[in-house]
This record gives C-alpha cells, sequence and structure tokens, in this order.
C-alpha cells in the first residue's frame, strides 16, 4: 500500500491541476475543440455511431466507399486525409448514450454521422451540442432532434412531419377515404402516425382506428381480428421497424384482410423481404433512395458500390455515401474543419446533389423540399417508382 501511495497522489494532483485549469480557462469543451481544429493537421476525423451489426448497417459500407474515394483524390481541404470513428450504438439508449460520450472525449472529433434511432439520436445530439461536434443523423426521423436549440445538429432524411405530410398525400392520390393506423410505441411511430393523420385528417381521409404496440409484444393477430370483424377501411398505413414488421404484415394477411398496406421507411430494408415472404406482395414502403435513377452519379455509384461488396446499394449505403460526401463538401465550403463553421455552410447549402437527391438544409437543420420515393413489393423484389 505505501508503493501505491506516491501514484495515487500523482493521479489526483493530476486531476485537480487540470481542473483548474479548466476553471481558470473559462473556456467550454466546444470552444477547446474549436481552438484545437483551427490549428493545422493532417488529418480530419468523422465519427459514425450506428447499429452496425443490424440490417441497416450497410450504411458504414456507403461511408466506408466515400472515405476511400475522398482519400484517393485528396479533395478535401487541400489534400488532408479522412479518417472514420465507428461506434456500434446496438440501438441502445445507454449503449448510444457511451458511443457519444466516447465520441465527445475524442478532441479531434469534428463532426459526428448517427444515429439511426430517434430515442438514441435525441440524447446524444445534447452530447454532441455541449462538446461544441456537428451531428448529422441520416436515421432519425422524430422532430426532436430537430425542434431544439441546437446549432450544430442536422438530419440527412426528411424529418416527421414532412414524412407524415408525404405519405398522407400519396393515400390522398391513391383515393383512399378511410385508413387504419399501426404504429410502434417509441418516438418514431408516435410522432409518424400523429403527422400522417394531422394531413389525412386535412385532406379529408377519415382515421377509423389508430392502434400502437410495443417492440416486443405479439398480440398484433388479436387486434387485426378485431380490425377484419368490426371496421371497414381502404388500407393500412404501418408505422412499424424491423424485424417484428414483417410479421405484422403477415398477420393482416392471416385476419384474411385483403385492403393495400403502406409502411413508412421503418420497413425499407432486404430483410423485410426475407422475413416476409409471399404475404408481402404489393405491400409499398417508402425509401429514401432509388437505385433506378438514370442520373449518372447514380448509376456509377451504384455500379462502384457493387464491385467493391459484391451487392447493389440498399438506401442505408447511400445515406452513408452521401453523408460523408455532404460533410467533406461542407468543410470545403467552409475551409475549415472547425465544427461551428461547418455547420454554417451545411445550413448555406441549397441543392446539393447526392445518389439520394438534392439537398437544401433550413435554419433548423433540417431538409428541404427532399421528396421521399416509392417502392412496391413485387415477386420478392423492391419495385422503384419516383
Amino acid at each position: 500500500m505505501k508503493n501505491r501511495l506516491p501514484a495515487l497522489l500523482a493521479v489526483v494532483l493530476t486531476l485537480v491541476l487540470a481542473g483548474l485549469t479548466s476553471a481558470c480557462s473559462n473556456k467550454t469543451a466546444a470552444q477547446l475543440r474549436a481552438e484545437h481544429l483551427a490549428e493545422a493537421g493532417a488529418e480530419v476525423v468523422v465519427a459514425i455511431a450506428w447499429p452496425t451489426r443490424s440490417a441497416k448497417g450497410t450504411l458504414i459500407d456507403g461511408a466506408q466507399m466515400a472515405l476511400e474515394e475522398v482519400n484517393q483524390g485528396s479533395t478535401l481541404l487541400g489534400g488532408k486525409k479522412l479518417r472514420l470513428v465507428i461506434k456500434d450504438d446496438e440501438s441502445s439508449l445507454t449503449k448510444g448514450r457511451l458511443a457519444a460520450q466516447e465520441i465527445a472525449n475524442d478532441p479531434e472529433v469534428c463532426a459526428v454521422l448517427g444515429h439511426l434511432n430517434t430515442y438514441v439520436a435525441y440524447p446524444a445530439s445534447q452530447i454532441y451540442e455541449r462538446a461544441g461536434i456537428v451531428m448529422m443523423t441520416p436515421g432519425a426521423s422524430g422532430q426532436k432532434v430537430t425542434d431544439g436549440e441546437n446549432k450544430l445538429v442536422f438530419r440527412s432524411l426528411p424529418g416527421n412531419r414532412d414524412q407524415g405530410r408525404q405519405i398522407g398525400e400519396y393515400a390522398s392520390r391513391q383515393g383512399y377515404k378511410s385508413v387504419a393506423i399501426y404504429y410502434i410505441k417509441n418516438d418514431y411511430g408516435i410522432d409518424l402516425a400523429n403527422y400522417f393523420e394531422q394531413r389525412a385528417h386535412e385532406l379529408g381521409i377519415q382515421v377509423v382506428d389508430r392502434r400502437s404496440y410495443d417492440k416486443n409484444g405479439d398480440n398484433h393477430a388479436a387486434i387485426f381480428a378485431d380490425w377484419a370483424s368490426f371496421n371497414k377501411f381502404d388500407a393500412i398505413f404501418l408505422a412499424g421497424s424491423l424485424p417484428e414488421g414483417a410479421q405484422i404484415i403477415g398477420d393482416i394477411r392471416n385476419a384474411g384482410i385483403t385492403v393495400p398496406i403502406f409502411a413508412g421507411v421503418g420497413l425499407d430494408s432486404v430483410e423485410l423481404l426475407k422475413l416476409g415472404g409471399r404475404q408481402l406482395e404489393k405491400t409499398v414502403v417508402f425509401t429514401l433512395f432509388n437505385p433506378n435513377r438514370a442520373d449518372p452519379l447514380t448509376r456509377n455509384f451504384n455500379q462502384r458500390y457493387t464491385k467493391r461488396f459484391g451487392r447493389p446499394p440498399d438506401s442505408h449505403a447511400a445515406q452513408g455515401y452521401d453523408g460523408v460526401n455532404l460533410l467533406v463538401h461542407a468543410m470545403n465550403a467552409a475551409h475549415s474543419r472547425e465544427p461551428a463553421k461547418i455547420a454554417a455552410a451545411l445550413r448555406a447549402t441549397r441543392g446539393w446533389h447526392g445518389v439520394t437527391g438534392e439537398h437544401s438544409f433550413n435554419e433548423k437543420g433540417d431538409l428541404v423540399a427532399k421528396r421521399l420515393v416509392r417502392s412496391t413489393v413485387l415477386n420478392a423484389q423492391f419495385v422503384f417508382d419516383e
């Protein structure tokens, strides 16, 4: 014990001195990061926080491909190297906060691409804001992520307010007069169901019933049996997630309900096709990426990605690719890796063209006028239609 005392005292003294230095400087963590990143450096560090082993983990592949192209072309800030730091948040609130804090503790990180889930992204955004790091989520569509006072938080997909409006307008164009809503009971599902119902009401569509479910619940069949017996509607809107979304669609069909089903981007994954079988036929799933677009950028991306990974890209790979390239665009526009300058450049971005479409941001950090893509399951494949 005597031999350990000097070492323990040294640790305590170091912590005390660090605290005194911080107190005397009166500088926040964000200010200290900004000063550090304003200095010359050989590389730029961007973190990715995502459920890497999920069905939507292909985002990492798209981001990695963008990294390779940026570094090969020396297109970042006059030739600086880009480095990605990848954290697996496992779609867990606890793991997500831990990953965000680990990222915040790294003074080299200027921006983070993440998280997938709103219930993870929202608390993580508070950590990044305090640490002075730009956050851009390619997956969390819950409105509260960008509706606050944060200055460094952005979203590279339409928020639920916009998604609900677009999906409601789709239902109106289809001529549906009455719909039922089934949604997952979390930030994503509640938010999207509310905004869809609001727009449906404005367009004269009656919501005859809406029911929620827990992520691990299994009472879907009983609810759909009630619907089949006591309700009449033209279609069902499913604001759900995977993997249970495939079972839900199967339970709807097993209850004898044959009306059209249309689903939000939570079901946008080839995993749905693997799990759902023939009962998915003609289900409409909204997505963020149309791989069949004829523009050269998308065509070249598809070819390079397929050659690199041995399979065609999905929307999550495209979001990862666009996310990294959009951050690189903002850094080059700002001529800096300082987070505040990157954020200012993102807010000034108008009509930046990526493989998922055009990107323009408003003051809240939300995308403006980015359209969802409609895909329909036909013969166990997604068929896309703008």
